[in-house]
Order: C-alpha cells, then structure tokens, then sequence
C-alpha cells in the first residue's frame, strides 16, 4: 500500500480523509459496485474501520488504478488479495464497533434484578479498556442511590465474554460463608471463576493458564489477590462480610487514576506492575502468601489506580441529595443544576403513566392549576413486527396508537412543566426543558434525582396535533442503532471521506396521551381528526389537550458558515444516513439540525465544540417507504371487492373461475403499479431533501 497524505491534506484541508492506496494483484477479478466483501458493518450496514488507517482506496479494476473506491481494512482480509503482505503494517486487531456510552447520569443500585449490561452508571473508558476481554466496568460511586453523591469511580466485573449466551452473570461469582468452597489449606475462596472461564483454563498449559488468571484480576477491586484454578482470595483488606466481628468496613482513600492510565491497555499495566516491586508491610499477608501454593499473586494497586479511580464529574454531582433536610426547599420545577438525560431509559423502568405537573396549563388542560394530570404511554402498532411512521401527516390516515399494556407493577414518572423552561417553538410546537423524575428505584445523580428531557407539545391547532403524532410515528419508526454513536468511522455514500458513527437523531422516551376521569386514554385527534381533513394550518383552532413527546435534549441550531469541512461532511452525512432507512424528514432546514459540545463520553464540564455532536430533529411531516407501501398495498385491498361488486353488477351475476382468474392478476397488476407509484414518489423525495440538505449546509456537489 502506498501513503498519500501530503496531497490530500494539501487538496481539501481537512483531518479525516482516506490516506491509503491499496495495489491490487494484477490478475485479481473485477470489483462490481455493491457487490464487495462485507467485513464488519456497524448495524446501519455501512463500512466502518475503528480508525482512518483502517480505510484504503482499492481500483475496482487491477488495470486502471484510477478508477477506485474505499474499501475497509476487513473487507481487504475478506476479500484475501496478498492480505498477508498487508495485516503486518498493523499492530492492533480487526474488532468489531462497539456502542460508545455517554457520560452516565442514571443510578440503580447494583444488586437490583433488573440491572443492565453494561450496568447502569458504568462510564465507557474508550476503545482499549472496552474492547479487551478481560475488563472491569468503572461505575461512577454515587451510581447508588442511597449513598451522598461523590466523584469516585467504583469497578465491577464485566460480564464474562465468553458463552455470554447462556446468561452468564460474572466472570467472579461470589461465595457465601455457609458454604464457601476451600482451598486445599481450607481456606475459603472469596470469589469463584465462573463456569465459562474454568473451562477456558481446562487443557492449556500452567504458563497460559497463569496468564490468563493474571489478565483476569488485574482490576478487581482489591488489594492483594492471588488466585489458582479454582478462585480467587482476597487477603487485605478483606471485604465486609468476611470481618470476624461483623462490622463494616470503611472505603479506603486511595490516589486517583489520571486519565492516562485510565486508558493503558491490558498489556500496558501488566507491564508496568511487573515493573514495580511489591512490598508486603503486613507480616501477616506476607505469611498467607508463603502458605499458599501454586496461586497467582497480583500485589496492591492502589499506587497504580487500578482498585479505584476518580474522574472529574459534572456539576451535579456534589449537590445534596433529595434525602437531606435541604430537599423540602428545592423547586422541582427547577432545570437549574439537573443533568440532561442521554442514556435510554432501561426498559424494566420505561414509564407507562406519566403525572404531569402543569400549573401554567402548558398542555391546554382545564384541571386546578395545583392538581397534576394524568398521561399514559401510547404507541402506533408495529407493521411485520417493526415500528412504522406515518406517510402523511393529515388527519385522514391518522390510526389511533396501542396503549401499552402496563408492567406487573405500574411504572409511573412524573414530569414538571413550566413556561419560564421553554427552550424553543416552531410553526406547530413548543419545547420546554422538563425535569423529570423517574420510575423508583432508577434515579439520577442530582440534587432531586431528576433529569432533564425535551417536552415537546403542540399548538391548539388541528394541524399541529397532527404533526405531533405524525412525528411519534416516525420516533417509533426509527431503529435503535440511528440514536446510538458507535466508535470508528463510516463511509456514507456519496461522501467520499470517513466521518464518526454518531446518533443520527435524538433518543426517545415515550409518546403520552392524557387520562380522562374514567381512567380511559383521551384520544381527541384520532376520535374527530377526521373533520378536519380540509382544514388549512394553523387556522382552526382545538380545545384537545396537546399530547406529550419526550425526546433527549440535544443542542442548538447549527451554524453551517462556521463549520469547518469535516464537520460540515459529518453533518451532511447525517442526512444520507436518515435516506439509507428510507425516511424523508419532510422539513430540512438548519433549525432543524442541532449541536452540542462533545464527546457525550466525558462529563459535560469537559466537552468542547471541537468535538461536536449533531442531530436531525422535527419528523412532524416524515414519510417512511416501507409504511407508504403498507398503506397503497391497504387501498388496493379495499378497492379489490369494490371492483369485484361492479364487475358482478355489470355482468348481472357471478364471475366464473376463468373470470376470477383474470380479475385477480389485474388486482395484482394494479397493486403493483400502485407500488411502484410509491417507490417513485420516494426516491423523488429523496433526491430533493438531498438537494435542500445540500443547500442549507453549504455541500458543495463535489469535494465532499
């Protein structure tokens, strides 16, 4: 492979770019366009490479080295032309993409059955720590709610990697004192290799299986281990539970980890702990070592940061908690202090009723102004299994959304309006910044527990009540993957240069319909939507009560003529990846696109501009192929038995089985032209919101 670095820096002026050239054999097939190997993908199907020297430009033919394309670094292992001759320029393995996590504001306490993998408040340490085998989650110490908020980081044992299938809880299984397992000595072990990690031991030799044992406690949370086949010890200090006299024990003060050694790899801190000698000032762990045979001893370090580490946090950390006497004072209505939520809201905790606190009617409700109202979660029915949106916002193909059927317990939020936390209105909608509080036990790390969501809701407008439910449709619509920022880079055709995996539209948390007195869900847009099938925007006027969409809070209108052209490549890209799901966003324009200081990993004091996170948002006039097909495939079905009635009125009587015959292949042939009616219409609305895209963003047709 050859580097051009130079000339591409000094033709376009930008940082991500494709720097290397890949010679192929001359005698190697012809590469057909969407037809090359498939390497590893990040779920929307895009080619992805964990870094930019992960992506090379490759001649589709060996004999015209200018007609190329870019290809990754595992779709040149696929495809085995002399990979041999180019795996060694590497010092680092293929991986797969891994969801990047944003910086944890949700807290569950740890031992709660519905507890997460990765767990709730566990801070993602980037690609070296993650994508390693061996690997404890650094949980953020105040990620349990009973305890004061600090800025220390507590580490848990990821789950094992291995045969994770079969519900594999830890590679540690901890032991209880009734029947703890013994060493030979009789000792009891603390902490048992779960099965899937002893079976990995079986078979290898004692130096790799040394080895292994060794990667697998280097960042257990403690001291002074040592470990054979079987489990581990833990010798000083020993865990609460194990002290003679019941007490517990207090947390140790240990130095912090900088963010260096926070992101050593495996190999890195092996090395650096065969480097120091280990000193065992306590006579009695020096004896219990020299009476242990054949077990792997990892010494203290806590020099080293490994047991605990502290990383500066947002400022809502250091708030009291809601359980101090200071929380009779504080205003729940307040956004002051309160963390944005970015995560997704697990859905063991996913509300299903909402108590909205609404004193200046910002829903147009007629309750007391003191007297909260009730909302439950609503959904739009799933088409073959998957969440569809609207083709069209207009109340004559409105379809009334499911209820969702409530948990064995009811999970219940309460979300608090107020005008002064408006962030922003357009022609059919206001949002406010909404603390809310979430489903017990799941809390947040502020003063109250609460967060902070964008509350959108509509206008009393017939119009605008359409566009929001038209938008929940779409919200609904989208896969996970498009609200998720993975590590690496894609290449988004027809974007030639790589750009970050990052959301591709802001997480939703639910779309909500209020509750009449009876307990029934009051659904005023589907029950008289219908009358105003004619009405123009904006100009009748409804006294429905304005639904509630929940989305995450994600920035501020971007300004293009700043962008510099990486960004402005990664924001356009956006776009053709909203277009990849076919799904037109109905209304492209700058305000409609959003940015915020990032990387979303690190607490929000760290972030910058320099590392932007984008946003597409306002789906209120969305279409989406796949339910515009569904519904030309639904007219046609009406439309069948109504010719079938005037072709029988016609005739005076029955159709033959030779008539039906015919009758049924002009049905299939009219549902067929009406689908390709609709294939039509959408890629014509593809091609324009590219263009509008294209203009808004100041993207250039070339050099993009």
């Amino acid at each position: 492979m050859t580097d051009k670095t130079e000339a591409t820096q000094r033709e376009e002026g930008r940082t991500r770019f494709v720097h290397l050239a890949f010679t192929r054999d001359p005698n190697g097939p012809v590469l057909k366009k969407n037809e090359g190997p498939r390497g590893v993908r990040t779920p929307n199907g895009l080619i992805w490479g964990h870094t930019l020297d992960e992506f090379v430009h490759i001649p589709r033919v060996p004999s015209i080295p200018q007609y190329i394309t870019t290809w990754s670094r595992s779709m040149l292992k696929d495809l085995d032309e002399h990979y041999d001759e180019v795996e060694p320029m590497y010092d680092w393995p293929i991986v797969p993409p891994r969801i990047v996590r944003p910086w944890p504001v949700l807290s569950l306490p740890r031992d709660h059955p519905a507890q997460t993998d990765p767990p709730i408040g566990a801070i993602d340490e980037g690609c070296e720590l993650e994508h390693s085998d061996f690997m404890c989650y650094a949980l953020r110490d105040d990620a349990v709610p009973d305890r004061k908020a600090e800025t220390s980081v507590h580490r848990v044992p990821r789950r094992c990697p291995i045969e994770s299938s079969q519900g594999c809880t830890g590679r540690f299984l901890v032991t209880e004192d009734t029947d703890a397992r013994r060493d030979m000595d009789g000792r009891p072990y603390h902490y048992l290799w779960c099965q899937h990690f002893h079976a990995l031991l079986q078979g290898k030799g004692e130096e790799e299986r040394r080895h292994l044992r060794h990667q697998a406690m280097v960042e257990m949370p403690a001291n002074m281990i040592v470990g054979d086949d079987t489990g581990v010890h833990i010798l000083t200090p020993l865990p609460p539970r194990y002290f003679a006299n019941g007490e517990a024990n207090q947390t140790l003060n240990k130095p912090p980890m900088t963010m260096r050694e926070m992101t050593l790899s495996v190999q890195e801190r092996l090395d650096r702990r065969e480097d120091k000698k280990v000193e065992l000032s306590d006579p009695s762990v020096a004896e219990a070592i020299n009476a242990i045979s054949a077990l792997d001893v990892v010494p203290h370090a806590a020099n080293e940061g490994f047991s605990e580490a502290r990383i500066s946090a947002s400022s809502e950390s250091n708030q009291p908690t809601a359980s101090e006497p200071e929380a009779e004072k504080v205003d729940m209505f307040s956004a002051e202090g309160l963390p944005k939520l970015e995560e997704f809201i697990p859905d063991a905790f996913f509300p299903d009723t909402l108590i909205v606190h609404d004193p200046d009617r910002r829903t147009q409700h007629e309750q007391p102004s003191d007297k909260p109202v009730t909302f439950r979660r609503v959904r739009y029915p799933p088409v073959n299994g998957k969440q569809l949106a609207s083709s069209d916002a207009g109340p004559d193909v409105a379809s009334a959304p499911d209820p969702v059927a409530p948990a064995s317990e009811e999970r219940v939020a309460h979300l608090y309006l107020k005008k002064k936390n408006r962030l922003g209105e357009g022609h059919h909608s206001f949002v406010y910044r909404a603390p809310l509080t979430l489903p017990a036990p799941l809390s947040a790390h502020s003063p109250t527990g609460q967060v902070t969501v964008a509350a959108k809701l509509a206008y009393p407008h017939c119009t605008a009540h359409a566009l929001l439910h038209n938008e929940a449709r779409a919200y609904a619509a989208f896969p996970v993957h498009a609200q998720q920022e993975y590590c690496g880079y894609n290449i988004v055709p027809p974007c030639h240069d790589p750009v970050p995996v990052g959301p591709v539209v802001p997480k939703f948390y639910g779309f909500y319909l209020p509750v009449g007195e009876d307990g029934e869900i009051i659904d005023a847009y589907a029950r008289e939507g219908a009358q105003h099938k004619k009405c123009y925007e904006g100009k009748c006027t409804v006294p429905w009560v304005s639904p509630i969409l929940l989305i995450e809070e994600c920035g501020e209108p971007v300004r293009p003529a700043k962008f510099t052209v990486d960004q402005r490549t990664e924001c356009f890209s956006l776009v053709l990846r909203l277009h990849e799901l076919q799904i037109v966003q109905g209304s492209f324009y700058v305000r409609n696109i959003l940015i915020q200081p990032g990387p979303l990993a690190v607490p929000p004091k760290l972030r910058t501009m320099d590392n932007p996170s984008f946003r597409i948002i306002d789906f209120g006039r969305a279409q989406v192929l796949r339910d515009m097909l569904k519904l030309a495939d639904e007219e046609q079905a009406r439309l069948a038995p109504v010719r079938k009635q005037q072709r029988e009125k016609e005739k005076g009587g029955t159709e033959t089985e030779e008539e039906q015959k015919k009758a049924e292949e002009v049905d299939e042939r009219l549902r067929e032209e009406a689908r390709q009616r609709v294939l039509g219409a959408m890629r014509r609305a593809l091609y324009e919101e590219e263009k509008q895209a294209r203009e808004q963003l100041h993207v250039e047709d070339f050099g993009f």
